[in-house]
């Protein structure tokens, strides 16, 4: 009985991270080159003894499931602006944006000129081409395919555009930025293959839907686990009262 009050709640904290996280992605349904993160709940390993062979788990001991993240890579839809600080990448790849712990990567390409006329990611940031952040100075700009930028047709650098061996690894760091999980490291991406387009977006890769729906079914298994908290509980306290009257009879 123990037992599965320990399993039950194991499994509403389970849930309640899911819910939080879907709570998240559903409020980054809008947000420019946003990616949801798929869940799923694995099992854990079966329990190694110190000889390195499989044991039996003991007497009431819990293997407690583990949520596992992984980045959804999928491309959002790209919508027209006409704004010439819009860049959509087409392809695969990420913008890296330079930030004060270092190089951070995204898809929101909705971008702005600072004071020192660079530009920059929504939060602030530099957006780094191949020598380090690109400067517009003074004049007309545009942005290549190839992620060339060009001052009153003069070049001023080309956008830097990276990819990952297994960009499912990337974690949210806020403001619509990613990092690498330890040990990936970036690569960059061909010229040949980067597609960039000048005054687009990519929205983000949220489905409202699917998200509610993910929402309502944790809802309810937290809800179905929680029913079995009480009643476990409530039998508990049963059993501990009948032993105790039983003892003094």
């Amino acid at each position: 009985m123990i037992r599965s009050l320990g399993q039950a709640e194991n499994a509403m904290q389970l849930e309640q991270v899911r819910i939080d996280a879907l709570a998240n992605t559903l409020a980054n349904v809008n947000s420019v080159g946003f990616k949801q993160m798929l869940m799923r709940t694995i099992q854990p390993a079966a329990p190694v003894g110190t000889d390195g062979k499989i044991r039996v788990p003991a007497e009431g001991e819990l293997r407690t499931p583990m949520l596992c993240h992984a980045m959804d890579t999928r491309p959002g839809p790209v919508q027209s602006t006409g704004r010439d600080t819009d860049v959509a990448i087409m392809g695969r790849g990420y913008f890296v944006v330079q930030t004060s712990d270092g190089e951070a990567y995204t898809r929101a390409g909705s971008f702005a000129v600072d004071e020192e006329r660079r530009l920059v990611a929504p939060g602030g940031g530099p957006i780094l081409g191949d020598d380090g952040p690109i400067k517009l100075g003074e004049g007309n700009f545009a942005v290549a395919a190839d992620g060339t930028v060009t001052v009153d047709g003069q070049a001023r650098g080309r956008l830097r555009i990276v990819d990952f061996p297994d960009a499912s690894a990337l974690e949210h760091r806020g403001a619509n930025l990613m990092s690498a999980a330890h040990g990936i490291e970036p690569h960059d991406v061909p010229i040949a293959e980067i597609a960039l387009a000048q005054g687009h977006i990519e929205g983000s890769n949220v489905s409202a839907v699917e998200t509610l729906v993910a929402m309502i079914q944790a809802q309810r298994a937290f809800e179905v686990q929680s029913k079995v908290l009480t009643t476990e509980d409530q039998l508990l306290d049963k059993s501990v009262n009948t032993l105790s009257r039983v003892g003094r009879g």
